[in-house]
């Protein structure tokens, strides 16, 4: 009987036992908060904040920008799950005239709407640009943003999670050039990368007229028809081959010739000006110029950067700030004059032989005359 009693209570102990672990399992799925319903979604509402504004800037406009940027958003590393529907390349295009800001500006926005969450969490991405359709004369801005979402459960009446999910922009991003949190908006900046040409003119040789006025056209190939480049270093009026000329203190791509009139010791430069403090380039990087002196039969000798030729060779145009900017951006033309021009031993002993013939002429008649007053 006894034997039978502990069985009984052996196997009361392994009821209960079983009864415990269902009981502590119920309330491990009654007390453990709901995360997500399995397949629940969230987007970003649809009010609110569901893009980020980008301002694209350009400083130091010379001329027409004809440009587009475009920017990626993408996940970094570190989320609680994969996102969908990211706007990959959002494109800011860029077709502004001049302005007296020297300042082009445009925007575009980045659409957040189409971006779908499914695990709660806080999540980053990061906003860059990617490319410029000019990254010669426009380059692209290095700085990054990173934007900041927070994907929670929607709460019941009671507080409780329900399983749905909703997602929300935080209303601050990091930008990487500040090292700071800034505002929800992108602001991509670059200076733009204009140049300009300078032209300079000397005499040399002991029969050189420091005070005479040299024509020089200037040929500009590859910049656009139009574009408006501001001439500096010429006096306003000139003289040149008997000619009063008043010279232009600007010039407009294609319509007609460019010319320029220089003196001894004076420089023109194109594509370069200083108003009201701001300095400007209008010259686009990588195209190319040739300088070539008119020939006005004066009879000096023209040599351009050290070439005994008339055209320079033709030159791309640098940034400022290359290393090789004064070789390709500078053009130096020195005529040289010696003395009179050398016609042959003839022509120089003439003078010379008229004066000795009328001399011996006049001895002659002298001793003629003095030879019949003696008679």
């Amino acid at each position: 009987m006894a034997r039978k009693s502990n069985k009984l209570g052996a196997y009361m102990k392994k009821i209960f036992g079983a009864a415990v672990a269902v009981l502590a399992l119920a309330a491990a799925v009654i007390f453990v908060p709901k995360t997500s319903a399995a397949g629940a979604t969230a987007k970003l509402p649809t009010t609110g904040v569901v893009s980020i504004p980008i301002t694209r800037k350009i400083t130091n406009v010379g001329g027409r920008v004809q440009a587009s940027f475009r920017y990626r958003i993408e996940a970094k590393e570190g989320n609680p799950a994969f996102v969908s529907g990211i706007n990959v390349s959002p494109t800011i295009g860029m077709d502004i005239e001049d302005n007296n800001a020297k300042l082009a500006s445009s925007e575009c926005s980045l659409s957040l709407r189409n971006m779908v969450f499914t695990k709660v969490g806080n999540y980053a991405f990061t906003v860059s640009e990617i490319s410029s359709s000019d990254p010669i004369n426009y380059p692209i801005d290095t700085n990054k943003y990173d934007i900041f979402f927070e994907v929670t459960n929607v709460l019941d009446e009671n507080n409780e999670p329900t399983g749905e999910l909703q997602a929300r922009v935080l209303d601050q991003m990091y930008s990487y050039k500040d090292d700071a949190k800034v505002p929800l908006r992108a602001e991509f900046t670059s200076v733009a990368r204009y140049s300009y040409i300078t032209v300079s003119s000397k005499v040399s040789g002991a029969a050189a007229d420091t005070d005479k006025v040299f024509k020089y056209k200037v040929n500009l190939a590859g910049v656009a028809e139009g574009t408006v480049l501001t001439i500096v270093g010429q006096d306003a009026e000139v003289n040149y081959g008997g000619e009063a000329i008043t010279t232009s203190n600007s010039y407009t791509v294609g319509d007609g010739d460019l010319y320029v009139y220089l003196k001894h010791g004076q420089s023109v430069t194109v594509g370069d000006y200083n108003r009201s403090g701001v300095t400007a380039h209008e010259l686009p990087l990588g195209v190319s110029y040739t300088v070539e002196k008119i020939d006005d039969g004066d009879n000096y000798t023209t040599s351009i950067d050290g070439s005994e030729t008339l055209t320079s060779t033709s030159k791309a145009i640098l940034a400022i700030d290359d290393d090789a900017f004064a070789t390709n951006n500078n053009t130096l033309v020195v005529n040289n004059k010696e003395s009179s021009v050398d016609t042959g031993a003839f022509t120089s002993a003439w003078p010379y032989l008229v004066v000795a013939f009328f001399g011996l002429s006049g001895f002659v008649i002298f001793r003629r005359v003095a030879k019949n007053i003696n008679a």
